[in-house]
């Protein structure tokens, strides 16, 4: 078996009428063809029964979830409040840490559900996929998903790091260590 890491473009479609969507389809196909549809709101069978018949690839997001990249600007923080009861508290929760002293290789795929550190670079093509806490002294080329409390990090080269769904800005991470953490529905980044 062979795996590759692809970024795929799409069409994101919110349908309210049928008729009317498959009219935009139509009129657009040659633009539309080939790429992925990412559907939700009123998707019907009978919709489904026309891109079928149109042999367009597409997932209904209202059956399934796919995972997006969404970018927000976001700021570096001075300051942020946590007080030392709560960090001790989290982390005495933690079950176990990954270490890796190694690079992570193109290919290589690891999804864990503990926290992870990361001493060298992540090349690109590896997929990093973690439940838990990220730290990445490394520089970044690959893929890296994290849905943790938080993830520490220093550069971001040509990879991406998808922070509770959400793209991390490249041009924030200039090479000083950062704290990357989840508040109140907002991605906070402060300087180590």
């Amino acid at each position: 078996m062979k795996v590759k890491q692809q970024t795929l473009k799409g069409f994101e479609f919110d349908i309210d009428e049928g008729e009317a969507f498959k009219e935009y389809y139509t009129k657009n196909a040659p633009l539309i063809k080939g790429h992925l549809l990412i559907l939700s709101g009123n998707v019907d069978a009978d919709i489904k029964t026309f891109l079928d018949e149109q042999n367009a690839a597409y997932i209904d997001t209202n059956e399934r979830t796919l995972l997006t990249r969404k970018k927000r600007s976001t700021a570096v923080l001075e300051d942020v409040d946590i007080s030392e009861k709560e960090s001790v508290s989290q982390t005495a929760k933690r079950k176990d840490t990954s270490v890796y002293y190694r690079t992570i290789r193109s290919g290589e795929a690891i999804n864990a559900q503990s926290d992870l550190v990361f001493f060298e670079r992540i090349n690109s093509g590896a997929v990093i996929e973690c439940s838990q806490s990220v730290q990445v002294f490394g520089i970044i080329e690959g893929l890296i998903r994290c849905d943790g409390e938080y993830i520490l990090l220093k550069e971001i080269g040509q990879g991406t790091v998808l922070f509770h769904g959400e793209e991390l800005d490249k041009s924030q991470f200039d090479g000083h260590l950062k704290l990357v953490k989840y508040n109140k529905n907002a991605i906070v980044i402060k300087e180590i």
